[in-house]
């Protein structure tokens, strides 16, 4: 039970965690960081709860400046509340990211386009209201300059805040203001803000973990100029790349394959040039989607001129897995289908042989360009992954009516799937029938979760990673990040969510009330660690000439990034354990 205690001594860093967290009651006492920071304690804050969800010995000390009064709550006591107390989970989540934030390496970007500092592309001059302005008149305003945002300054242009439309509506709407209310009284919202030497990279990071659209630059507390999230996103996109054009250019297969082997430096100037290691995941997807579909339009070329003809179809070749969420690494094997027209009978013989040929054709070059052959058989070749859309309809149909074991295993795959080429109106129809279909029952989402939980965080008791059963390795994919991705299509697609990207679901899970903020930015966190980990080791395999895999050695990691593993098994785990409870599964 929790018990009050009284310290009088500094309680050392290195000392064994005694599985107990301490509530400040009374007293002073300063925490001193191993980074060098001293954080004050103030009445009812935690100390130990890090040592709570790592298992850690304490290296913070903690130095009792006065007699203080703390209560001790042990662990079992701790674990139970989190059950009963949303609250309290919610908390403990916030501390998960916030501590995963701290220990992670340095993400600073020095080079490229995020290296610029916001000034290259805020918007400037600032529109702006006085704090006295009426509703109407800056509603008025807004509509004349075909805007969105007001600052709100004072007479002397000095900062005040912030006004949108949504602000306005709120105070109209929901407050009951009047038209003759001033702005500042009623609808002002305070911003975020960041000074104009702000790297576009920590701009773009505060957007993300604020949920704001907008971020105001200000200079001497005057606001100069607006960063908007579509501002950075114009500027990445518009970001030239010569390997990618030199890709869609490539006239033959031996230059397209001499080029695929380059992929390596799309992976190494995608981590330079991302603060976020899933932004460079997804950038590194979009050179490998590149590769593919010059490799499929090359295919269609040869069929051409070995007089086969065009296409008799219309068709959409769509990816699947890694690819289909554009989470790919430096060496994924294929995962592809083919969704044909649907064609009157009398053609479809003809139809079918001539996609025979092609498929055929086409794995072998995604092979020759690095993409290995998918051990499954989940390839456009494979008869059972070349259907007519109809045809898919009736599987998915047939999947969500009656799961099984093996069709849950099934779905974990081929149920993140996006048009690599072709027809994008198949595939979109397709998603649109599969998201009517799953929304009948409860089923298939407990199967597919039960085909997760084979699959365990690795961490284990008294809070140590868990390697492979020859005690040397571990997964990070099977272990950690396929267990968040899997739990997050299946949240997503139960809740009617569009989105394949891991990163994106969260996004939208969140917006709909399915994940609290501090839980989706802890599982965030803890998959941004994984991603990095993994890139960086894959990046370090390929410059070593060594054969590619997503198996890290612990040991071979310093002290700090293995207690941050740990931190994100921690959070991955909990993500699991939701999981499992909300769709009724027994843990193995």
């Amino acid at each position: 039970m929790p018990a009050i205690r009284t310290w009088q001594r500094p309680v050392s860093a290195g000392r064994p965690y005694q599985k107990a967290v301490y509530i400040m009651l009374e007293g002073s006492i300063m925490l001193h960081r191993p980074s060098g920071r001293q954080d004050a304690v103030q009445p009812g804050d935690f100390i130990g709860l890090a040592n709570y969800l790592d298992g850690n010995d304490h290296t913070t000390k903690a130095e009792v400046t006065s007699q203080s009064k703390v209560l001790s709550v042990p662990e079992a006591v701790l674990q139970r509340l989190e059950k009963e107390r949303p609250d309290l989970f919610n908390a403990l989540n916030r501390v998960i990211a916030a501590k995963l934030r701290e220990r992670s390496p340095d993400r600073s970007i020095s080079t490229g386009v995020l290296a610029q500092p916001v000034t290259r592309i805020m918007k400037s001059p600032v529109s702006s209201c006085e704090g006295n302005t009426t509703i109407a008149e800056a509603l008025t305003l807004m509509q004349e300059r075909k805007i969105g945002s007001l600052a709100v300054t004072n007479h002397t242009g000095k900062l005040q805040g912030l006004l949108t439309f949504s602000g306005l509506a709120e105070a109209a709407i929901s407050n009951g203001a009047k038209p003759t209310d001033s702005v500042l009284d009623v609808a002002c919202e305070t911003p975020h803000i960041v000074d104009s030497g702000t790297p576009l990279w920590e701009a773009q990071e505060l957007l993300k973990r604020q949920h704001s659209k907008y971020l105001l630059v200000v200079d001497d507390s005057a606001p100069t100029g607006m960063v908007s999230e579509s501002d950075i996103l114009r500027v990445l996109i518009s970001r030239p790349s010569i390997l990618a054009n030199r890709i869609r250019e490539a006239d033959s297969m031996k230059e397209l394959i001499s080029l695929s082997a380059r992929i390596i430096e799309a992976a190494v100037d995608a981590q330079r040039s991302n603060h976020l290691p899933s932004d460079a995941v997804r950038l590194l997807s979009e050179t490998h989607l590149i590769i593919q579909r010059r490799a499929i339009e090359l295919t269609l070329r040869w069929m051409k001129r070995k007089n086969h003809g065009a296409p008799p179809a219309s068709f959409a070749i769509f990816i699947m897995g890694s690819g289909g969420r554009k989470e790919m690494l430096l060496n994924p094997d294929q995962d592809n289908a083919l969704i044909i027209q649907d064609v009157p009978k009398s053609e479809r013989e003809n139809v079918r042989e001539w996609f025979n040929r092609f498929t055929k054709r086409m794995n072998r070059n995604l092979a020759r360009v690095g993409y290995s052959l998918c051990p499954g058989e989940i390839m456009a070749c494979n008869p059972q992954f070349s259907r007519s859309l109809k045809e898919w309809k009736a599987e998915i149909t047939k999947i969500t009516d009656l799961p099984t074991a093996k069709s849950a295993r099934w779905s974990n795959v081929v149920l993140d799937f996006d048009t690599l080429y072709g027809d994008n109106t198949l595939t979109s129809e397709l998603r649109r029938h599969l998201l009517s279909e799953v929304g009948k029952g409860h089923q298939l989402f407990k199967l597919m979760a039960e085909d997760d939980a084979e699959g365990k965080p690795a961490i284990g008791l008294f809070n140590q990673l868990v390697t492979t059963s020859d005690g040397q390795w571990i997964d990070i994919k099977r272990n950690g990040l396929r267990i968040i991705t899997d739990a997050t299509r299946i949240y997503a697609l139960d809740t009617g969510i569009t989105m394949q990207n891991t990163s994106d679901r969260l996004e939208a899970l969140l917006r709909a009330e399915k994940l609290s903020k501090d839980f989706k930015d802890a599982i965030q966190e803890a998959y941004e660690e994984l991603l990095d980990l993994l890139l960086t080791h894959q990046i370090e395999q390929h410059r070593q000439s060594k054969k590619l895999d997503k198996l890290i050695d612990p040991t071979t990691l310093s002290r700090q990034s293995r207690s941050t593993l740990r931190m994100a098994m921690r959070a991955i785990k909990r993500f699991q354990q939701q999981l499992q409870g909300d769709y009724d599964v027994d843990a193995y």
